[in-house]
């Protein structure tokens, strides 16, 4: 086990597993770049970025004209349906309409259970009574669900399974019931921020980044002595009017309730992560 201090944390690096988030990179459909000597990429080419057309719409690595709709079986795992590019202001954005389910405003009865299937958004069942008694059973988290239940489990926070007999967490890369989460601050007017140099903020129990910190005039670098840096514009990371190579961060950010901490731990975008103050 090695560990690397990001300036996100200092994070524990199980040999090929990447414990830096990179959520947003994965969304975007970015190609990440690696090498031998490291779990997680040297960096993400992401042209939705750094060649952004404002004209056009960007969702999960593919261009989109204006009027050009995605295929509502895209985008039904977010709740939207009838997404459209349309023009806006500074850049083109999604318009969508939301899925009401009715699992929000119709109750149904106490001896009942809603059920689901993997990525989507509404249940597609319910089970009640006597054929309710007669599901399986799933423990996550000390827990417990019925077969047809949604479930996070404890060791990866962007998974998301549906309860069935035989699951066992310890298979959820390959079970068909459980489904790597995907984020959808594309189809929303965080994109505005994303493609306006924010950087994606994590909170510290999230899989996906729903808070996107612009820079401020204000913003440093903490002063670090003796280490190299690398001059070759694909290992930095533009923020506002800094350049920040890799392993640089911020001076952080203490608000009321939070510490924001931002680092350029793989370029091209600054990350940040929020976590509550501690009482003293």
């Amino acid at each position: 086990m090695k560990e690397f201090l990001v300036g996100l944390a200092l994070i524990a690096v199980v040999a090929s597993e990447c414990k830096i988030p990179i959520k947003h990179y994965k969304t975007m459909a970015c190609t990440a770049v690696t090498d031998s000597k490291s779990d997680c990429p040297t960096r993400y080419e992401c042209p939705s970025i750094t060649k952004h057309d404002n004209s056009k719409c960007y969702f999960n690595g593919r261009t989109y004209e204006l009027s050009e709709s995605i295929p509502n079986a895209l985008v039904n795992p977010f709740c939207s349906a009838q997404c459209y590019c349309r023009s806006a202001s500074p850049f083109a954005q999604f318009r969508c309409s939301n899925i009401d389910c009715a699992d929000t405003y119709q109750k149904i009865g106490d001896d009942c259970i809603r059920t689901y299937k993997p990525n989507s958004c509404c249940s597609t069942g319910k089970v009640c009574g006597e054929e309710r008694k007669k599901l399986a059973t799933c423990v996550v988290k000390g827990a417990k669900y019925l077969a047809g239940e949604r479930m996070h489990p404890t060791s990866n926070k962007c998974f998301t399974c549906i309860c069935h007999a035989g699951f066992s967490e310890a298979n959820i890369a390959v079970d068909p019931n459980c489904y790597e989460s995907s984020c959808g601050f594309e189809l929303s007017s965080s994109s505005k921020q994303a493609y306006s140099g924010a950087a994606p903020v994590y909170f510290e129990d999230g899989c996906c980044p729903w808070e996107w910190r612009m820079p401020k005039e204000s913003d440093k670098l903490v002063e670090q002595s003796g280490k190299k840096v690398s001059s070759h514009p694909a290992l930095q990371c533009k923020y506002g009017k800094l350049t920040m190579n890799i392993g640089d961060m911020l001076i952080p950010e203490v608000t009321n309730g939070f510490t924001y901490t931002c680092t350029c731990a793989i370029p091209p975008m600054v990350q940040c992560a929020r976590s509550k103050n501690t009482a003293v």
